[in-house]
């Protein structure tokens, strides 16, 4: 995600959300039947409360954290993937396999 747009860049970066559709000209549009709107009467059905909602963000904020790190320690210091140490980590060979093909 851009936080400034220079001449040249693409929008996209930073005003394209899940709503926006290119259209089949090309042009970008915004597709409003995929937009969720909930009052409080339906926000109330799910059983949520706003510790619910708060829970819920600091464990998304935390994951993505974790996730940057591990990333980060699969990458050695000349750039390259650590294939071992990912076999270590997840010893799924179809997905091994699919990262070995990729190289």
């Amino acid at each position: 995600m851009s936080n400034v747009l220079q001449a040249g860049d693409h929008s996209w970066d930073m005003l394209g959300t899940n709503l926006s559709h290119q259209s089949d000209t090309g042009e970008w549009t915004t597709d409003t039947n995929r937009l969720i709107l909930m009052d409080r009467r339906d926000f109330n059905k799910l059983g949520l409360g706003l510790d619910d909602l708060i829970e819920a963000y600091i464990q998304s904020v935390l994951s993505t954290i974790a996730i940057d790190r591990m990333a980060k320690k699969l990458i050695n210091d000349k750039g390259k993937f650590r294939t071992k140490l990912f076999s270590a980590l997840n010893d799924d060979p179809y997905l091994l396999n699919e990262i070995y093909q990729g190289k």
